[in-house]
């Protein structure tokens, strides 16, 4: 069986290209600009974009089921054309085409920021509403995308969506947002920590409840595939750990984090470095609910999730090995 997926050189897409070659499947990726980004992994590469649908056809062709993890990440509340472009009408895109050269199942990569995290104290799973348009851009291109993908599917599609968490383990090959977080804390360059958390997944469970998702789901459904809340302070605590470091960092309030914002601007401006945090990143840290359910992923999909301590230390080895502590 031949899988098509999309942002193969970012964290989730090559981890599951990997894992799909390891499982016997053939793997056509498609890589937007940076086409040696992989590496030597025997797949068959596609220069493209989610944009251009010309480029989709061949990468698409003779494939049975396509991933798409493809997506630009921005936090911000103003309106963002690149996001809404990237994630929204590519999205269709790879919905339309998928349709159109004879693809069977599309595995839709949605995320956990489509679903508005209030109430707080009450479980969140896969009935919870949807964000509103007053909450950060990123998360309702991730909810409009996953609208159409559900809307696909009504219209005798075979769709699945995945709902991953905040996302951490090895092979982070850029490395991500998060993996450049770990590897900062891990380094000592980062002070202190801002109260507050999210839900934690490691990339290879995620990419283990895809592929299962890719036999066992059922079209229409969305999966939540998280793994356990941590606050940050917590998560830092793990990773100094695995450097045998006992102290951790300390923890800024929220009032005096949000207080900070014009010095973390200006001294970001003065250096030509980016800010270690900004307005939205404070408030997505305070709007983590810490009940996130994948009870029906594990019911259906056999879903199973590894302690996060683990997934740190091997994130950290492989770092090392690579070079990139």
């Amino acid at each position: 069986m031949k899988i098509a997926v999309t942002g193969a050189s970012g964290h989730i897409g090559y981890t599951l290209c990997r894992e799909l070659l390891n499982q016997g499947y053939k793997v056509n990726a498609l890589l937007y600009k940076d086409f040696n980004s992989i590496g030597k992994l025997d797949v068959e590469k596609f220069g493209g974009d989610v944009l251009d649908r010309k480029s989709l056809v061949p990468f698409l062709n003779g494939c049975e089921v396509v991933i798409h993890t493809a997506a630009a990440i921005e936090l911000g509340y103003r309106f963002n054309k690149i996001l809404y472009e990237v994630n929204v009408t590519g999205t269709k895109n790879v919905l339309e085409l998928a349709k159109e050269t004879g693809v069977k199942k599309v595995i839709h990569f949605s995320s956990i920021h489509a679903f508005s995290q209030k109430p707080y104290d009450v479980p969140l799973d896969e009935t919870r509403q949807f964000v509103s348009n007053r909450s950060v851009f990123y998360d309702q291109t991730k909810r409009d995308s996953h609208l159409l993908a559900l809307d696909a599917a009504r219209k005798g599609q075979h769709v699945v969506v995945i709902c991953p968490t905040s996302v951490a383990g090895p092979q982070d090959l850029k490395p991500s947002k998060l993996g450049k977080a770990i590897i900062d804390i891990y380094k000592g360059t980062i002070p202190a920590v801002i109260k507050g958390g999210f839900n934690f997944v490691d990339v290879r469970d995620l990419v283990n409840g895809t592929i299962s998702a890719m036999h066992k789901g059922r079209s229409g459904e969305t999966y939540l595939l998280g793994g356990k809340y941590y606050c940050i302070k917590q998560f830092a605590e793990l990773v100094l750990s695995a450097k045998e470091i006992k102290k951790g960092l300390p923890e800024i309030p929220v009032h005096i984090a949000y207080a900070g914002l014009p010095f973390v601007k200006l001294y970001a401006f003065l250096s030509g470095k980016r800010p270690l945090y900004d307005k939205p990143y404070i408030d997505i840290l305070q709007d983590g609910n810490k009940m996130i359910l994948s009870a029906k992923a594990q019911h259906e999909l056999g879903y199973e999730v590894r302690p996060l301590e683990e997934t740190l230390k091997d994130t950290i080895n492989w770092f090392k090995k690579s070079g990139k502590i």
